[in-house]
């Protein structure tokens, strides 16, 4: 399963989940209710919403706690099994929460219903499980129909590689892709010149491949590799945040987390970097599925009055999609409203003399190819919204460095110019706003804009940012740096 399947399968879980246990505190409620004349105690409605602990506060502690303790990373046992398992923990960690906060906010726990836990213990678990078996059924079909695969690229020149292709492609032909072998250097690989996957570069190009062929894991012969070539291999993976896997071999932990996955029938050692912490991670991605949340749905009439004027306006999309840098330097497709005229990218090297910014920076404030209706949606930053989209889907955060365009960035996410910034920002995702967009936006040059990505990257923390989305609004209003 790729990358993204595997990151919109863990999101659909937990909202899946969410919704699934709502719908289950509501039932608890209604069958303790409806069960009044077989207990001693009979409650009526305004009884059983005091004695209830707040459904909101229960399920966004459940996110938060949840995304912290790994409730949804995948496990390495059997994926049914695993299903259930976390199902469970899921359930206990829901009553759990739900008596804790009982505890709190209902005189110290002296005054909460008893049965409407048990109800909630039954039906939770059906739900939880049923939500589970939902998806999980899902993703199995498309997998089996070749909808959902893995690509991959294989590092090795001789006959190990060629070895490992036909085991992979014997035994998972319809989940993974092998899109190509990398080589140590250029001219090397003939062991596997045989096998109908294509050498596609050297070991120095993995950065622009990875971003070329979209690839999800790359998986290295560790005997037909120099010990700095692999380094190398796992500096990149580390970086652009996808697994690297590598044959049996003794490798410097320093800075890695290195465990055993298996692929098929075959054994692989697997590499990931340790960047921030879990802590770190699981409170800035619980805050931003909680807000993102709110606000796809708080602003839903918006985006559809958006989305018909730029539909009425001017011909083309009402999306405009393009590969932009993420976290790491992974391209992933970013979404906003169309503020262009239809086939813009094309003009763009016709107005490139009229660029008002330098390094890897293009705006022109009366751009001629900007529609009247979406000059007026970037004064107010309205075009930005659907990225709400690019953070339910994690590709994105509410706050952090703005994304770039994949075309004004080297083909591995980086800059040879302005290197120590290039690993900088790729640290954390992009965003939605950050520091350059409260400041004034355009109106700031490209040397301030790498100061504050820098400074965005080592002084963060959820009240940093919670700062940031505060002065958003009223930077928004203002216009300042529009165009």
């Amino acid at each position: 399963m790729s990358l993204l399947a595997r990151r919109e399968l863990r999101l659909l879980t937990l909202l899946g989940d969410l919704a699934a246990m709502s719908v289950a505190f509501k039932a608890a409620v209604t069958l303790r209710l409806a069960l009044n004349p077989v207990f001693q105690r009979q409650l009526t409605e305004a009884q059983m919403d005091y004695l209830v602990p707040p459904l909101g506060l229960v399920l966004l502690l459940w996110a938060v706690v949840g995304v912290w303790v790994g409730l949804y990373r995948p496990r390495r046992r059997p994926f049914m099994f695993s299903t259930a398992v976390q199902a469970i923990e899921a359930m206990a960690l829901v009553v759990v929460l739900t008596i804790v906060v009982a505890f709190f906010v209902r005189d110290l726990g002296r005054d909460y219903s008893r049965s409407f836990i048990i109800f909630l213990v039954a039906l939770g678990s059906a739900a939880l499980l049923a939500n589970r078996a939902i998806l999980a059924l899902g993703f199995f079909l498309a997998s089996r129909r070749g909808l959902v695969r893995e690509r991959i690229l294989l590092v090795g020149a001789g006959q190990g590689a060629s070895s490992l292709i036909h085991r992979l492609e014997a035994s998972e032909n319809r989940r993974i892709e092998i899109c190509g072998v990398v080589t140590p250097a250029a001219g090397l690989g003939a062991g596997v010149l045989g096998n109908p996957v294509p050498i596609v570069g050297t070991v120095e190009e993995l950065p622009a491949l990875i971003n070329r062929y979209r690839i999800d894991r790359v998986i290295a012969v560790e005997k037909e590799i120099p010990p700095e070539q692999m380094h190398a291999c796992i500096s990149v993976c580390t970086r652009m945040g996808i697994p690297f896997n590598h044959t049996a071999g003794r490798l410097d932990r320093t800075a890695m987390r290195v465990g055993v996955t298996e692929l098929g029938n075959v054994l692989l050692i697997e590499v990931r970097g340790i960047e921030f912490t879990r802590v770190q991670q699981a409170v800035k991605r619980a805050f931003d599925l909680l807000v993102a949340s709110v606000l796809m749905v708080l602003l839903a009439p918006l985006l559809a009055a958006l989305a018909l004027a730029v539909w009425l306006t001017s011909s083309g999309p009402v999306l405009y999609v393009a590969p932009r840098v993420g976290k790491g330097g992974r391209y992933f497709p970013f979404f906003k409203f169309r503020t262009m005229v239809r086939g813009a990218d094309a003009q763009r090297d016709g107005v490139a003399a009229r660029n008002e910014q330098k390094g890897h920076l293009f705006k022109i404030r009366q751009d001629p190819r900007v529609t009247t209706v979406g000059r007026l949606m970037r004064r107010f930053s309205l075009d930005e919204l659907p990225q709400l989209l690019n953070v339910l889907r994690g590709q994105m955060s509410l706050v952090g460095p703005r994304p770039l365009p994949a075309r004004d960035l080297d083909p591995d996410g980086g800059s040879r110019d302005y290197r120590v910034w290039a690993v900088q920002r790729t640290k954390v995702p992009p965003g939605i706003t950050g520091l350059w967009q409260i400041r004034g936006r355009s109106d700031l040059g490209f040397e301030e804009m790498l100061r504050l990505d820098i400074a965005y990257v080592r002084h963060w923390s959820i009240w940093l940012d919670m700062k940031i989305l505060a002065n958003t609004i009223p930077a928004v209003l203002r216009g300042r740096g529009a165009c």
